[in-house]
């Protein structure tokens, strides 16, 4: 079995959890294996995380498969930590198939061949990937609560409530959640960009390209915290700027790493 059985393992479980909750959404049961089937493609995830990281001796990062499977892995955390503590086990309907999505790009699409040239080897190397990963796991799972509100607010706007509309998370917090996550994934990212900073002038390879488009998106993510506190920029404007900002995060993100 190679490690990439495990991604294909943790599709499946994705999958079979967003279809499960998605169920319950449509007004019929809750089922409890939703949760459990979150944390079985975690733990899955994990392992092939763990696998490639001990064959490459360093942080699986080194190529746009292994990020992108990162970035969802990290997705996923916020969730399985996010969800019980807001009591919005229902996100797991709208992080499954972002976690779904992710896996099958990264499968299908993605290049999974080992660098040329391996990697300069640097513990703020390390860091600062690791810690900018998990800043966009934040982000995504902020996308996958802007996703939400827009949803609430589009039946409220309609007067035409679905079941569904009952069981989601109140729309007020649904905006502390993403506003938060968006705070969150900017200080992380804030620390990733320090420690790469600390790392480029240890070894020195990171891409011009690559540093332009680090520091657009953390002032892109920047204004968008500002935004917040200087101009009440909340609610509808806030979760519409996070979905389209981290989607434009993952675009540019696969096309900068095809050009490259």
């Amino acid at each position: 079995m190679t490690d990439r059985t495990f991604i294909w393992l943790t599709v499946a479980c994705y999958a079979v959890a967003g279809a499960l909750t998605f169920w319950r959404l449509r007004g019929r049961e809750a089922h409890p294996l939703n949760y459990a089937l979150m944390l079985a493609g975690f733990a899955l995830q994990t392992t092939f995380l763990y696998w490639r990281g001990q064959n490459l001796q360093r942080c699986p990062l080194t190529n746009t498969f292994e990020t992108t499977v990162f970035i969802a892995w990290a997705a996923v955390l916020f969730y399985l930590l996010i969800g019980p503590a807001y009591r919005v086990s229902f996100l797991g309907a709208f992080s499954a198939p972002l976690a779904v999505a992710l896996g099958l790009i990264a499968l299908l699409g993605l290049n999974d061949s080992p660098r040329v040239t391996p990697l300069s080897r640097s513990a703020w190397v390390d860091f600062h990937a690791g810690i900018a990963i998990l800043a966009c796991g934040a982000f995504g799972l902020a996308f996958v609560a802007g996703i939400m509100y827009l949803v609430q607010e589009r039946q409220l706007k309609s007067r035409k409530l679905s079941s569904s509309f009952l069981l989601l998370p109140p729309i007020e917090q649904l905006d502390v959640i993403n506003y938060r996550l968006v705070l969150l994934g900017f200080i992380m990212l804030t620390a990733g960009m320090i420690g790469g900073f600390i790392s480029y002038r240890i070894v020195g390879h990171w891409t011009r390209p690559k540093i332009v488009w680090a520091v657009v998106v953390w002032l892109l993510y920047g204004s968008l915290v500002a935004a917040r506190h200087r101009w009440s920029v909340r609610g509808r404007r806030s979760a519409l700027i996070s979905v389209v900002l981290f989607a434009l995060v993952l675009i540019t993100f696969w096309g900068l790493n095809a050009l490259r």
